[in-house]
């Protein structure tokens, strides 16, 4: 099959988030729906989650915080969180690509809640689009402090356009440096569209382990996989498993 270099392109960024196996076991944390993520089983003796974007579903840091981690929880559009617990710490404000107003720079996060010298925390962002932007404002180096990181992705229906494309594969080069994809999957309630001929989702939860934390095989596991759920009733998964043979 020859394909034109645009569609090269596009498989090449989406590329990067291929998934690999690791020797730690998967674990679905936070609730059935849209709250809840697939990550590595690592959070034995971690202190301390930083979620970027809670919206009204808190399944996923609720679930943490009855470990035993402390969470910071940071969104500008909540004004009361739909459930509270003593270890969730909430601030209104937003991450951003610059610290002004009511945004912070990852950078600037970290500082403000002391958090310089931490090297084992999770990061979870799903902040409607913003990351893009803010992971240009954003250095490997604050990212290794994590040692999971969960996303999602947002409008991935541009990645046609060339300067989305650019920001894209900036972005997961920059969340791949130090960390390795061990999960994607695509978010039911918005569907999959055409781009080039190449099937896109247009959001894409994606989980990360630090790559000091286990060695990794690439991954041929289906997906959805077991511990995957539709984001909501009335949108069911979606099939993706070609991400995981051969890109």
């Amino acid at each position: 099959m020859t394909l034109s270099p645009i569609q090269r392109e596009i498989l090449d960024v989406l590329a990067m988030v291929r998934p690999y196996d690791a020797a730690i076991p998967k674990i679905r944390v936070g609730g059935p729906f849209d709250g809840g993520y697939v990550i590595n089983d690592d959070l034995e003796g971690m202190g301390t989650a930083l979620c970027l974007g809670v919206g009204n579903d808190v399944s996923f840091d609720l679930d943490l915080a009855q470990r035993g981690i402390h969470v910071i929880q940071y969104d500008p559009n909540v004004g009361e969180l739909p459930q509270q617990h003593p270890l969730f710490h909430f601030r209104k404000m937003a991450w951003g690509d610059v610290t002004e107003g009511n945004a912070r720079t990852l950078g600037a996060i970290l500082a403000a809640d002391g958090l310089q010298n931490e090297h084992d925390m999770l990061l979870k962002f799903d902040v409607e689009g913003a990351e893009w932007n803010a992971l240009m404002a954003t250095r490997a180096d604050l990212l290794a402090k994590f040692r999971i990181i969960t996303a999602e992705f947002h409008c991935l229906e541009s990645i046609g356009i060339p300067a989305v494309r650019k920001q894209m594969r900036h972005a997961f080069a920059l969340l791949t440096e130090n960390h390795v994809p061990t999960h994607i999957h695509p978010n039911s309630t918005q569907g999959v569209v055409l781009i080039e001929g190449i099937v896109v989702p247009k959001l894409l939860e994606v989980s990360f382990l630090r790559s000091d934390r286990s060695p990794f095989i690439p991954s041929i596991a289906p997906i959805p996989g077991p511990l995957d759920a539709a984001n909501a009733d009335g949108a069911p998964d979606m099939v993706l498993t070609p991400f995981s043979h051969g890109l």
